[in-house]
């Protein structure tokens, strides 16, 4: 590469604007490669292919050559910048020409504005101290996970009485609005679940009390983002037939009861209880540790973050409140919130997310901390068996979406969370 020239100017501390100049020697270089290539391929009428005179050329493929230069000076000297200042994009640039023609007689020049990686500094992360919670299974927790076993393994049977929480009601329904049948409003055999939020906010409280036979009008008002428009917001009359109420049966916890789990006996279903919950318990506990390392090192060193980051991760939160939103399941502060109020509440947490990967991807490349090829497999593996889907296709769509990155950045973090602690001390 040529000499450029490529002076920084710092809007803020992760906004730059590149002033870049590339020498007129280069420029015509690249003005000479690009007429060399029209004119070994350009068909013109009264001359052979090749043979065309660079006057013409230059006459007739002006402003496509002004285009194509302009392109590969740009894509061949903006890396080169950012290698050279040591900055790192989080977002594609916005470029401006300062050269309005290109010409073999001068420098070409133009300026780039783009946000950066912030330069930061984390220290202080080894040797922290730090709340660690010693991790105790007590024979109650084991009463309640056999319990919430037996629930899960229980079969729906039906009950000669009225609809309480936790009962599966199953109904036939169609819905109206303004006195006309709603289109696509209409179900035969629903099961609905009381106390689960499974088609709209109100319906499943709608239910209690019903019994088998009994038939119910209520209004159930849409939520405001309701994915048919035509009905976000509006009130509905929903005609319901009670077709039975059923209850989870409970299987008694035995001998047989464990066989049918994969296991000997009721002694090896508890110690194998034992086994999930102390895992889930020491699971928790580190949450909890990584929530403090975080906390105190991000209150320890004060940085700005770039907006497009913040954008990105509040897309991401915004789109699972929506999402939550639609299937009935809304946090009581965002009632009535529109999507202003909801990126105004949700911006803090998405500014969090991002300071969070900010130290954890510093003190990852401070400590040189990895991960193999072989661990993202076996990450994607655990992930595929707990969806319960081929590792195949869950690969495939991983790579799809180009989320390999973020799994490979979620190890590297999870070695780095593992540094801290194991170098830590208990806090007093």
């Amino acid at each position: 590469m040529q000499n450029i020239r490529v002076e920084v100017e710092d809007l803020t501390p992760v906004k730059k604007k590149l002033d870049i100049s590339v020498p007129a020697e280069t420029v015509r270089k690249e003005i000479d490669a690009a007429y060399r290539s029209i004119k070994s391929t350009a068909n013109v009428a009264g001359f052979r292919k090749g043979s065309v005179p660079i006057n013409i050329l230059k006459a007739r493929f002006a402003s496509h050559v002004q285009e194509v230069v302009t392109r590969k000076l740009i894509e061949s000297t903006y890396p080169h910048a950012l290698g050279e200042k040591k900055l790192m994009p989080v977002e594609a640039p916005s470029f401006e020409l300062k050269t309005e023609q290109i010409s073999e007689d001068s420098d070409f020049s133009y300026s780039v504005t783009v946000e950066v990686q912030p330069s930061v500094e984390i220290d202080g992360y080894k040797g922290m101290e730090l709340k660690k919670e010693e991790v105790t299974v007590t024979e109650e927790d084991i009463e309640r996970g056999l319990n919430n076993l037996c629930k899960a393994a229980g079969e729906w049977v039906e009950a000669e009485r009225s609809a309480d929480a936790g009962d599966m009601v199953v109904v036939d329904f169609e819905a109206f609005l303004g006195g006309e049948p709603i289109k696509n409003g209409k179900s035969s055999d629903y099961g609905c679940i009381i106390g689960e939020k499974t088609l709209l906010p109100g319906f499943d409280e709608a239910l209690k009390g019903a019994k088998k036979g009994e038939k119910r009008e209520f209004d159930i008002k849409f939520p405001e983002n309701y994915s048919e428009t035509g009905l976000a917001g509006k009130t509905g009359l929903f005609k319901v037939v009670v077709k039975s109420v059923k209850e989870k049966g409970t299987p008694e916890v035995n001998d047989e009861f464990a066989k049918e789990l994969g296991l000997e006996n009721v002694e090896a279903l508890r110690a194998k209880v034992r086994e999930e919950i102390e895992k889930h318990k020491k699971a928790d506990a580190k949450e909890r540790l990584k929530t403090e390392i975080l906390t105190k090192l991000i209150e320890k060193h004060q940085f700005e973050v770039p907006q497009a980051l913040v954008n990105r991760y509040l897309g991401i939160i915004l789109g699972k409140v929506v999402e939550n939103m639609n299937a009935g399941i809304i946090a009581p502060d965002d009632k009535g919130l529109d999507i202003e109020k909801l990126k105004e509440k949700y911006t803090p947490a998405a500014v969090r997310s991002v300071k969070e990967d900010i130290v954890l991807d510093h003190i990852s490349a401070k400590e040189q901390v990895d991960a193999s090829a072989l661990e993202v497999e076996d990450a994607v593996r655990n992930i595929a068996a707990q969806r319960g889907v081929s590792y195949e296709s869950l690969m495939a769509r991983i790579e799809r979406e180009g989320a390999l990155g973020v799994i490979r950045d979620g190890l590297r973090h999870e070695k780095v969370f593992d540094i801290i602690i194991e170098a830590s001390k208990p806090a007093p």
